[in-house]
């Protein structure tokens, strides 16, 4: 495992370790792509190295383990289709359960903002009486859906995209073709720029989304209506497109709610788009539209979901945001 850029964020986790006060709760945010799951994979490394240190070895069983995801005292849960059944029944009650070698066992929950409230606060107590052998590490899009009792609670650390130049050299070192072009086209999002290497769909999805939020710029509600009944289907992945785009959407609309207020852009995949919706829509409006996407986000994952009409009602939460 190699980690790119995140350079401060290392440093922390690295005092962490050295004076033997890592965290019992970490929360790591940011743009999808920016090394969460890679950071939350190091820091077990750190609770289970054989090798005690500022740093993980990534060479001892333990550090492969982790790495591979096979560690036995390493739990992963997905929030986007995690209810408070499974919650409190399957994954919390084996806290209490012991080691099975490394003397503390290390929750990773991805997706965290995707939780509802009710699976946040049963977590909360575990958060409010940690146990002297548990860890928690969260990891999340952004902040904007997890309670401020839960934040509170945890040490929250953001990840950032790498400069154009540094995208590239990972890419390069990855093996990817026409490396610096991806590497533009992405912003210096190297997860995201490897996933359209991947996947030749991630990088439609992305391209959907900028057309979409070009409509909504154009305030041409029924282009953007029109391009949601549209996307692929695929079938073993219905609500997969419409998350994208809602989930892409809303780091466009933040970044220009954050350019509004005179800030620094840091999540979306289309800085320009970002840039003109600042320009063209108050802050209080941008800061609606951003809102309504990341309701939207939970919406997509819920079991009733229906595509058509959750893309209806997404256009018409937005155009209705703007007009605040």
């Amino acid at each position: 495992m190699k980690i790119y850029g995140n350079k401060q964020v290392v440093k922390r986790l690295s005092d962490y370790a050295k004076n033997n006060c890592l965290p019992h709760a970490l929360l790591f945010f940011g743009d999808a792509g920016t090394g969460k799951r890679t950071l939350a994979d190091y820091t077990s490394m750190l609770y289970f190295c054989l090798e005690k240190g500022g740093a993980p070895c990534m060479s001892c069983e333990n550090c492969k383990r982790v790495e591979k995801h096979i560690h036995p005292d390493v739990v992963y849960a997905s929030c986007a289709d995690l209810n408070a059944e499974e919650l409190r029944e399957g994954i919390l009650p084996t806290t209490f359960e012991k080691a099975v070698e490394g003397g503390i066992k290390v929750y990773i929950f991805s997706e965290f903002q995707l939780l509802n409230n009710v699976c946040q606060n049963i977590l909360l107590t575990y958060l409010e009486e940690p146990s002297p052998t548990v860890r928690f590490i969260l990891t999340a899009s952004n902040r904007n859906g997890i309670l401020p009792t839960i934040l509170s609670r945890t040490a929250a650390i953001q990840t950032f995209k790498l400069s154009e130049e540094e995208c590239e050299k990972a890419l390069s070192d990855y093996g990817v073709k026409n490396a610096g072009e991806a590497a533009k086209t992405y912003g210096g999002n190297l997860g995201l720029a490897l996933n359209a290497a991947k996947d030749k769909n991630a990088a439609v999805y992305i391209e959907l989304t900028r057309e979409l939020c070009g409509y909504i710029v154009e305030k041409n509600e029924y282009k953007a209506i029109n391009l949601l009944l549209h996307l692929p289907q695929p079938k073993d992945d219905k609500r997969g497109p419409l998350k994208i785009l809602v989930n892409e959407t809303e780091k466009i609309f933040h970044d220009a709610f954050v350019i509004a207020m005179d800030g620094k852009p840091s999540l979306s995949c289309c800085p320009e788009l970002s840039a003109k919706a600042a320009k063209i829509f108050p802050a209080l409006a941008l800061n609606l539209i951003a809102e309504e996407t990341v309701k939207f986000s939970k919406s997509v994952t819920e079991n009733n979901f229906n595509s058509k009409i959750t893309a209806n009602a997404f256009v018409s939460a937005i155009f209705n945001a703007m007009e605040n």
